[in-house]
């Protein structure tokens, strides 16, 4: 090959490699210029997403998101049209570029156009330029449904003070926006419904609350008056009985009005009971009285109430089993409330427990609690009874083998002492043996 053809092959070969490389150059340009779009969006995207998901104001979520968007990318102006519940507009726009006049009339006048507003409602976007009468020339308008779980909340416009076909990172953006904000709006109208609940919830339990206060206040003096002629029934009866001698023992009128008599008695002093832990229920509930405390020897303490159960622990052939730890520390709590739950518990163990069974009272102290446990054998709670315990009436079914009946008030009533003592209660059922656990502080909290 002549030496002028090689030359010549070799500048066109060497101009070849010199243009791939600048062409690889631009390339690479172009690759960076997009990767750093890429990440500014990202990054826009992030903040806007941090701002509208940690607030539950509608009006806040849509006015940063477009504030946000308006400022990343230069757009002439931004607004959100809400569908529903009515139409809001919310406007922004480019520090570097003024409002268009005409930016928010261009924005609602595509509703009416019923093509593109039937695309919009199908979760579509539109881009389009609109004719317009403005001196200003044309502009580009693209619109992103604001949509989540197939319900639209409103509409995204972006507003570019030209004529452009926009690019797929744009159109990413703003739609990532719109699900951003589809997706704090939903947040938001969920809280506000949720609270619409719990209000209405409130509400009537303020209601609820109101009735039960008056109807118990109510219904305490008739049944009061009740128990007192029924005693003065009873001490006339009695009375007439020791006159007449063994005639009136054979008068079987006689002995049928005491029978009735004492049954009148007992369902007197059932409605009393029921109405006065309805008013300690409610004083509990919604009165935060003073703790005023005593200082109790709980062994002591302990044997003087069991001391009322015990002829009927005997009565019905159960067995009492007391187990103290040594060294029991002085409780500081209140006597009263203390006693009005051990009461209930050992009363309920000894309705609930049949007959050779075991009632256990068991005493733990640990540093700054004391653990008192009572329990008894030869019955258990069906474990989907347990989460119910402590509800209000409520009652386990076929569980009162005496037939003695009760309020359904007594463990509801028992757990809001016990929480007013600042302690706690658990109730464990298994193996045939049911145990209520009470734990108090051995020092009141202050």
């Amino acid at each position: 090959m002549p030496k002028s053809l090689r030359k010549n092959y070799s500048q066109q070969f060497t101009h070849q490699i010199l243009q791939a490389d600048i062409n690889l150059g631009h390339q690479m340009q172009e690759r960076i210029a997009k990767l750093e779009q890429a990440l500014k969006f990202e990054s826009m995207l992030h903040r806007i997403s941090k701002k509208v998901l940690v607030s539950l104001d509608e009006n806040y979520i849509l006015q940063t998101a477009i504030n946000e968007l308006a400022l990343e990318l230069e757009t002439a102006c931004c607004a959100t049209l809400l569908l529903n519940p009515k139409p809001q507009i919310f406007t922004s726009h480019s520090l570097a570029m003024p409002i268009m006049p005409v930016c928010e009339a261009e924005i609602i006048s595509p509703s009416s156009n019923s093509e593109i507003d039937q695309q919009l409602r199908q979760g579509k976007y539109v881009q389009f330029c609109p004719n317009t009468s403005s001196n200003q020339g044309r502009y580009t308008l693209f619109a992103s449904p604001i949509v989540n779980n197939n319900e639209i909340f409103g509409t995204l416009w972006v507003i570019w003070d030209i004529s452009k076909i926009l690019e797929d990172s744009d159109i990413y953006v703003v739609q990532q926006v719109a699900n951003q904000c589809a997706i704090a709006i939903h947040q938001s109208r969920l809280y506000q419904a949720a609270q619409k609940q719990v209000e209405e919830l409130k509400r009537l339990n303020e209601v609820k609350d109101d009735f039960l206060n008056t109807v118990t206040h109510d219904l305490r003096a008739p049944l009061s008056n009740m128990r007192l002629a029924a005693d003065m029934l009873e001490h006339q009866l009695t009375e007439e009985r020791r006159v007449c001698g063994h005639i009136s023992q054979q008068n079987s009128a006689c002995s049928k009005t005491l029978s009735h008599l004492k049954i009148l008695q007992a369902e007197c002093e059932r409605g009393i009971t029921l109405i006065n832990d309805l008013l300690d229920l409610q004083r509990l509930e919604t009165e935060k009285e003073p703790l005023n405390t005593d200082a109790i020897n709980l062994e002591d303490w302990l044997h003087y109430i069991i001391q009322p159960f015990e002829k009927r622990i005997e009565q019905r052939q159960l067995a009492l089993k007391l187990d103290f730890a040594p060294n029991l520390p002085t409780l500081l709590s209140n006597s009263a409330h203390l006693q009005r739950i051990f009461s209930e518990l050992l009363h309920n163990a000894c309705k609930y427990t049949p007959p050779h069974e075991t009632i256990s009272l068991t005493v733990l102290a640990e540093l700054e609690q004391v653990q008192i446990c009572v329990s008894n054998s030869g019955v258990e709670i069906p474990s989907k009874e347990l989460p119910r315990i402590f509800e209000k009436f409520y009652r386990v079914p076929s569980s009162d083998r005496w037939k003695q009946g009760g309020t359904g008030l007594g463990l509801a009533l028992v757990k809001n002492v016990v929480e007013h003592l600042n302690g706690s209660i658990e109730v464990e059922s298994r193996d045939g043996q049911t145990s209520f656990t009470v734990k108090l502080p051995i020092s009141p909290v202050i």
